[in-house]
């Protein structure tokens, strides 16, 4: 084209450089493109800039480029919501959630696409409640989400298990007349059964008109989850009669269900049915349960022999697995064993110790009680405090074992000096008892 003198115009570069992208090629093509962008005199033109804020966000090594294009010109002439949205976009896929943050409170003008890349990105980096909030301004400034933006947030409330969360979203989707589609069906389905309302779940479940194979899944895992495994595994060959075929997430529920059962034939039956019926390799979460199920039923040994011939390196969990089921059966020995492995694979874990002084000391071995909690003073350091989230009056509040940072903190250590008090009038005198926040 240029070798016949034809003049390009900016949808030839928007297409230039849309190609650019799409085919993965090096970062000199774009900037080739870049440059006749501005010999010809396009740079200011709002839907090349876009394009190419979009190009350098693509290729890996080309971050600062876009903000450079960016930064060019901001006024209203050659920017638009979509410019903006555009830098949004490619900030929350490099993680850099909190620029995008910063730039989402500058921005003039915000459509729901917007809103949703925000929330997105939020999530998507693992600021769960951050999204969450999100989600709240946006509904208090009358903005109607879209389906991306409502499954965002039911997952967050999943992950979370915000109850009162999920419900609020299911009432937007209700209040909006949004159609319950397979991916609405499907968030909403996992957000109940993980909130714990596993009769809600499944209420949902067999009403939905449309269900793929991610929904069937859900429901599976989710009634595993919650020692139905009757249910789960009537349910798997309910979904096989209806023509679907099994994935490695569709086993992890159904072999789930057979470790919280003690179905331990079955579990055999249906890793066997897994790996020789359906090709499907086994995964980590897989050995785990079935580490788990044969734990459980005191066959350590061939729980030992299982993980000796995985095809993926076990992780220490496999082994606490393990541990643990040695103290519950009493085997010190074979504890003794697993435990100084599981030091040596992760030293600077607490519970590892814990569980092997435990062992020692189901056997009396006091000597080495003491041998293992000096171990762990001397190798674990740091500590990470475990929190917990609880619901109320539509706020999440985060507690720390011993903080006093909340609002109503000496509300709240008044009322477990009560409980304290009147468990003990009630006759429960525990060998220990804490008080936390």
């Amino acid at each position: 084209m240029r070798r016949r003198f034809l003049k390009p115009n900016q949808h030839t570069f928007t297409f230039l450089l849309n190609a650019c992208t799409k085919e993965n090629f090096k970062l000199t093509p774009g900037v080739q493109v870049h440059c006749h962008v501005i010999k010809l005199g396009y740079a200011r033109h709002v839907f090349v800039r876009n394009a190419l804020i979009h190009f350098y966000f693509e290729c890996s090594d080309a971050t600062e480029c876009s903000k450079k294009v960016f930064e060019e010109d901001t006024d209203s002439i050659c920017s638009d919501v979509v410019t903006w949205n555009s830098m949004l976009a490619g900030l929350v896929r490099k993680g850099e959630v909190f620029v995008a943050e910063k730039m989402f409170d500058e921005m003039p003008d915000r459509d729901v696409v917007s809103w949703s890349t925000m929330i997105m990105g939020y999530v998507q980096n693992g600021n769960l409640e951050d999204g969450l909030e999100c989600f709240r301004l946006m509904r208090e400034k009358g903005i109607r989400p879209n389906e991306a933006i409502l499954v965002t947030v039911l997952s967050a409330s999943a992950q979370l298990g915000l109850l009162e969360c999920g419900r609020f979203i299911h009432s937007t989707i209700e209040s909006l007349r949004f159609r319950i589609t397979v991916l609405i069906g499907t968030a909403l389905v996992d957000m109940y059964a993980k909130c714990g309302c596993i009769e809600e779940s499944r209420a949902l479940f067999d009403g939905m008109l449309e269900k793929d194979i991610w929904t069937w899944n859900v429901m599976i895992c989710g009634l595993a989850s919650h020692d139905r495994p009757k249910e789960a595994i009537g349910l798997f060959h309910e979904f096989i009669r209806e023509g679907f075929s099994p994935v490695n997430v569709t086993f992890v529920g159904v072999l789930n269900a057979c470790s919280r059962a003690g179905f331990v034939s079955e579990g055999r039956h249906y890793f066997k049915l897994m790996v020789d019926g359906y090709g499907i390799p086994p995964e980590m979460e897989h050995y785990g349960c079935m580490v788990d199920l044969l734990a459980r039923a005191g066959l350590i040994d061939e729980a030992v022999r299982l993980i000796e011939t995985m095809t993926v390196a076990p992780d220490p969990i496999m082994w606490a697995t393990l541990l643990d089921a040695c103290k519950i059966h009493g085997l010190v020995e074979m504890g003794e064993n697993i435990g100084n492995k599981l030091l040596k694979l992760d030293p600077t874990h607490d519970g590892h110790y814990v569980q092997l002084s435990g062992i020692y000391a189901k056997a009396r071995k006091w000597e080495d009680v003491v041998r293992v909690r000096r171990l762990m003073v001397e190798r674990v350091s740091n500590k990470v405090a475990g929190w917990s989230l609880i619901e109320g009056d539509g706020r999440v509040h985060r507690f720390v074992a011993g903080d006093r940072d909340h609002d109503h903190s000496s509300d709240i250590y008044k009322m477990l000096e009560i409980i304290g008090l009147r468990i003990t009038e009630a006759g429960y005198s525990p060998k220990h008892l804490t008080c936390v926040a």
